[in-house]
């Protein structure tokens, strides 16, 4: 029996993933601003009001990285002083999301609103377990400079490397079972 389903265009699972990413990085941010906690702000102030690095390690924390020219020193001072922090954020907070997220509503919120949808090769719905071995599959497509994700441009199911590990399709809505 073949199954006639419509795969999700490459530029509907592009803006899904700038969705995500945009939410996964607001949640961990915020996670990170209230797990690393206010600073010792009078021991920095000059003269006048503290600034808002002044008493936030977060602010203080992020805006050297983003900026100052010597980040690396300052993104390993973050990943020493806050292993576990950085851990919850980089990984265990997108690992919950995506995988709650796809394992019990198909799809992560950026899939939903672009109306597509991760399934089985049979167009079955996922589960919970598919969806954690997709995400392990996600951080190898990833940690392969993106080629990973690049790998759907060019396959006839736009299948990225995370969707044949985990022998998934990613399907415009309505389609599946």
């Amino acid at each position: 029996m073949t199954h006639n389903f419509q795969t999700a265009p490459i530029a509907k699972r592009f803006i899904a993933f700038l969705i995500d990413m945009i939410l996964i990085a607001g949640i961990a941010s915020a996670f990170l601003f209230v797990s690393m906690g206010k600073s010792n702000a009078e021991a920095f102030i000059d003269e006048g009001k503290p600034s808002l690095a002044d008493e936030y390690q977060f602010i203080a924390t992020f805006e050297a990285i983003v900026f100052d020219p010597n980040r690396t020193i300052y993104m390993e001072s973050f990943f020493n002083n806050y292993t576990m922090e950085a851990l919850v954020a980089i990984l265990l907070l997108p690992m919950i999301y995506f995988v709650l997220f796809e394992g019990i509503w198909g799809g992560t919120i950026g899939k939903l609103l672009t109306g597509i949808r991760v399934r089985r090769k049979d167009g079955g719905k996922i589960g919970i377990g598919t969806a954690f071995v997709r995400f392990i599959g996600r951080i190898i497509s990833t940690i392969i400079f993106m080629l990973g994700y690049v790998l759907a441009l060019f396959d006839k199911k736009r299948q990225a490397l995370h969707d044949k590990i985990a022998n998934t399709l990613v399907l415009n809505k309505g389609t599946g079972i």
